[in-house]
């Protein structure tokens, strides 16, 4: 009887393997097909963008790409009349990275990490800007070591839906420590998008200095969301 339950146990473990590998394998069609650096528009509705580097060596660009393993990031500012606005965009095609380890690497980790001070957080926030519905997003403010308060929405966009962050903590640790601390949302993960955790996902971070409610009620802020549509934050343009 023993026997049979080992060698039953084990034919189940090898099949449940099978089924992982072959789902993992499966040939997923890109939905995005375009290029980040032409979804960020060089100019839009008087804003002007200058392109800023992921990281500030070549060395320093190696690592980051190794760590995050993104297929493709852009980062720049968007200035208009003595105003900023710092739009951060990775991609990952379908098989890249999973869920968790992407959306790992926000600013409630990543930013707090580096010293910054979480000093408000809503989750799932709906939005409208001039009669377009926006994807609920993710907002924070944080308190940057010499760059002062920074307001931040994001949006971390699974097979073109929001990954929802409740579950989230701020400050999650690297390497296999921070792996166990993050098995809850895997488990979850698991149960909103299947066996196959490798899906087509984009980050879409914006940070800018004035409280959200004036950002959201100015004009020209909505015109300069509305020119990052491709992206996928509204809900009426999916990716193309």
């Amino acid at each position: 009887m023993r026997k049979a339950l080992l060698i039953f146990g084990l034919v189940l473990m090898l099949g449940l393997l099978a089924l992982v590998v072959a789902v993992s394998l499966a040939d997923v069609p890109r939905r995005f097909t375009d290029r980040l650096t032409d979804a960020l528009p060089r100019e839009a509705a008087g804003w002007v963008r200058r392109d800023v580097p992921i990281a500030g060596t070549s060395a320093g660009a190696a690592n980051v790409l190794g760590i995050l393993n993104f297929s493709q990031a852009e980062q720049a500012f968007y200035e208009k009349d003595g105003r900023r606005v710092l739009v951060y965009v990775a991609y990952w095609e379908p098989g890249k990275v999973s869920v968790v380890d992407a959306g790992s690497h926000n600013p409630d980790s990543c930013w707090v990490n580096a010293g910054c001070v979480r000093t408000e957080r809503r989750h799932a926030v709906p939005g409208l800007l001039a009669g377009r519905v926006l994807r609920p997003y993710e907002y924070g403010q944080y308190l940057v070591p010499g760059g002062g308060r920074q307001n931040v929405v994001f949006w971390h966009l699974v097979n073109g839906l929001p990954n929802r962050y409740e579950e989230q903590e701020s400050g999650w640790r690297d390497g296999l420590i921070g792996r166990l601390e993050r098995l809850p949302l895997l488990l979850k993960d698991i149960r909103d998008y299947g066996l196959n955790q490798k899906s087509e996902q984009m980050f879409v971070r914006i940070s800018f200095t004035p409280a959200l409610a004036d950002a959201m009620a100015d004009p020209d802020f909505a015109r300069l969301l509305q020119s990052l549509s491709s992206l996928g934050v509204f809900e009426d343009q999916g990716w193309k």
